[in-house]
Order: C-alpha cells, then structure tokens, then sequence
C-alpha cells in the first residue's frame, strides 16, 4: 500500500539493503502503518544523467539531484512533519552524506482512490470505508 520512489546516484547493493532497512523502519515509526506493507523503489542514475539547479551532476564531488515520492493514505501534518525529519535523517545517516538531503513529496490519497489485490481499500476493509480521509493514528 504506502511506497516511497527515490531517485539518486547508483550505489552498492549493501548500501541499498541498509537504506532500505532504514527508511522502512524512519516510515513505520513514523506513521504506525506496519512495515510489512511498505515497498520502496530506487531509480538509480550515473554522472551525467541527471541536474539539479540547471548543472548536470557530473559526479561525487557534486550534491546529486535527490528526490523521494511517498505514495500513501492521507496523512496529519504532525505525522508527515516527523516523516519527513525521520526519512531524512536515515538517508543521509546510512549514506554518511550530511549534505546529501532528499526532496520528499507526499502524494496522498483517500483510501478510495488506492486498489490493492484488484479491490479498492475502502471495499475491501471496513475500518477503512469507515476513514475515507485520513489514515486514524492511535491517540489522535
């Protein structure tokens, strides 16, 4: 259901699996989803493939063009406050690249506008036909 596209410089395999295990961790702590049903997606790019401020990045001694798509339920803005800060802080942690900080855009959606297993999600699951909005965080 919720995914998250990032495009960004190619890197090793061993990096990919810890990013992947940290910004699964950054959104299922952040949002109480459940990581088991968060998929991630890395478009990955060489020098001179992508820009970033009308330069084409050219290469590790330049910040690269950065930039993730959250796919997801509609959200509070508390909760994507603290998603964006902890999707950050675990991209440029595991990369060890300080200046290396992502755009995020959030593109949300009522649950009657997400299809999962040929269903819509409002169809499928009665708490969520009952939330048509706004994903219901404990202690809202």
């Amino acid at each position: 259901m919720p995914s998250l596209e990032i495009s960004m410089p190619k890197i090793s395999s061993e990096s990919k699996i810890k990013l992947t295990a940290a910004l699964t961790k950054a959104f299922d702590e952040s949002t109480k989803f459940g990581a088991d049903i968060f998929g991630l997606r890395f478009f990955e790019y060489d020098a001179g493939q992508a820009a970033s401020g009308g330069h084409l990045w050219g290469g590790a001694a330049q910040r690269p063009y950065l930039h993730m798509i959250l796919y997801c339920p509609r959200i509070n803005r508390p909760t994507k406050q603290n998603l964006v800060k902890s999707l950050t802080s675990a991209f440029t942690t595991v990369l060890g690249k300080d200046d290396w900080k992502p755009v995020i855009h959030i593109c949300e959606h009522p649950y009657e506008n997400i299809g999962v297993e040929g269903k819509l999600l409002s169809d499928s699951y009665e708490e969520c036909a009952r939330s048509r909005f706004y994903y219901d965080l404990p202690n809202e």
